[in-house]
């Protein structure tokens, strides 16, 4: 079922030279979880500001829970769209304990605040911190407090500014996890901005990447991630390959060797491979049919990057186990075992 819905939104700032948002369409469906992901300026903010009522489009419509809260010149408050928002910075009031501050949207709402509010901070795991000041929590408390006061009142769609940004990277993986089952428990529908694609690809049943104010590509992590329409989309979530090959009958044949594959029957001349470094497979020995001169190897821990060399000066990134030693300048042998290919 479709809770919202976002046709043709456009939206100019006066003094800017380019659109902040060109024509965007998009539907979000009950109990989804929508990442808007896209470097700065590129419209993500603008988005969910247009959503939340904090902003007017341009041109466009947005529709939630089947009833158009923008069209034309029609706005519908903010306060009155039944929205939950959790701000980059949580924004919580100092001066108030953890239950006063959810239950400061409450208040007149609801026949027994006091009760919803500690049900929904002990929903978000802070039962025992209910007379506790913000101060007091660490950011992931804290952005636990933010997260309990916006779907105290039950939204009909929680809207979240970069919710992961204010945290250390050691604290990241498990407050995403939290928030994630947290939000799924509730059923509520949530769409969260960020520039983090580990954010995106870890939390979000979907993503919508955006560049320059359009909207690349909506999908799923994993068919972002492994079939992106377009080049901007494929290096966005990391280091992507390109070879440039010559279709034969059997394969395709490039400056680190010969890739056999049926597909190059489909391709009558010059093609483009692209592949991801985990992708190819380093081997053993000169049985390999590809082959380059390593430049550089990387390590991170649990696997090294391998930067390789044709004899034309082109590079390649293949990823490798952690524990095998490499001599800068040795000839590295390896197979590609998936990889897109397109027309040069």
């Amino acid at each position: 079922m479709t809770l919202l819905e976002l046709k043709g939104i456009t939206k100019k700032y006066s003094q800017a030279d380019q659109y902040a948002v060109n024509d965007v369409s998009f539907e979000v469906e009950k109990g989804e979880i929508l990442s808007l992901v896209g470097e700065s300026g590129s419209g993500k903010t603008t988005l969910l500001r247009l959503i939340a009522g904090l902003e007017h489009p341009d041109a466009g419509y947005i529709s939630l829970k089947g009833h158009k809260v923008v069209e034309g010149k029609k706005s519908v408050p903010a306060n009155k769209r039944n929205v939950g928002m959790v701000f980059q910075d949580y924004a919580l009031f100092p001066h108030l304990t953890l239950l006063e501050n959810v239950m400061f949207g409450l208040k007149g709402k609801i026949p027994d605040p006091d009760k919803v509010a500690k049900e929904t901070l002990s929903l978000v795991g802070l039962s025992e911190n209910f007379k506790k000041y913000p101060h007091q929590l660490s950011g992931g408390q804290q952005q636990r407090v933010a997260l309990a006061r916006a779907i105290a009142p039950s939204p009909a769609i929680l809207l979240m500014d970069e919710p992961f940004s204010n945290l250390d990277s050691v604290l990241k993986d498990q407050v995403r996890e939290e928030i994630r089952q947290i939000i799924k428990k509730t059923g509520v529908t949530a769409i969260f901005v960020t520039h983090d694609t580990r954010d995106a690809l870890s939390t979000a049943d979907r993503i919508a990447i955006l560049h320059k104010g359009y909207l690349q590509q909506i999908d799923t992590p994993r068919n972002l991630y492994e079939y992106p329409v377009n080049g901007y989309v494929a290096n966005f979530f990391g280091k992507r390959n390109e070879i440039l090959a010559v279709s034969t009958d059997d394969g395709f044949y490039s400056s680190f060797g010969f890739l056999p594959d049926e597909r190059s029957k489909l391709f009558s001349d010059q093609v483009r491979l692209s592949f991801r470094p985990e992708n190819a497979t380093v081997g053993k020995d000169e049985t390999q049919p590809m082959s380059g001169k390593l430049v550089k190897s990387t390590y991170f821990g649990d696997h090294q990057l391998l930067k390789i060399m044709d004899e034309e000066g082109r590079y390649i990134n293949i990823r490798s186990n952690a524990g095998h030693i490499y001599e800068k300048e040795s000839v590295v042998f390896f197979t590609i075992d998936k990889f897109n290919v397109e027309d040069a």
